[in-house]
């Protein structure tokens, strides 16, 4: 593990952070993880619900939307192993939790990223977050 856990977004809606960046000769692996209460948590199940006929045209689907920043390189990240679960403990206390995994395939030179994150559907403006991780760990100085 390089960094971790760093807190994106905590409201009453919902908390949002990096639990984890693992490091790799070869790039680095973000672990994020999504917690929604009450409206939001509805929202988010029925957002990521799944689509019994691919062809109706008012079926919607959206998901937590990333954006890395690593050194000049600037894109959206796919999920890998996105994992979303909901609980409901009583009929007003529900709770809805992702907990994505993105690999981006450099570690930066800079030894900073830049997060944005957002879920406008469940009311999750985008936010973002310069992390400070370092040089890569995994790769050792050559002598």
């Amino acid at each position: 593990m390089v960094h971790g856990p760093v807190e994106l977004v905590t409201s009453r809606d919902v908390s949002l952070r990096l639990s984890e960046v693992v490091a790799h000769p070869k790039g680095m692996l973000l672990r994020i993880e999504l917690t929604a209460r009450g409206r939001s948590a509805d929202l988010a199940r029925h957002e990521t619900r799944p689509l019994d006929d691919p062809d109706d045209p008012s079926a919607r689907w959206s998901y937590l939307a990333v954006n890395v920043r690593v050194d000049d390189l600037e894109g959206v990240a796919d999920a890998r192993h996105p994992h979303s679960t909901s609980t409901t403990a009583a009929a007003d206390a529900s709770e809805y939790h992702s907990a994505p995994h993105y690999w981006i395939s450099d570690y930066p030179e800079s030894g900073t990223i830049t997060l944005t994150a957002g879920w406008k559907e469940i009311g999750l403006l985008p936010r973002t977050r310069t992390i400070t991780l370092g040089p890569n760990p995994s790769m050792r100085p050559t002598r």
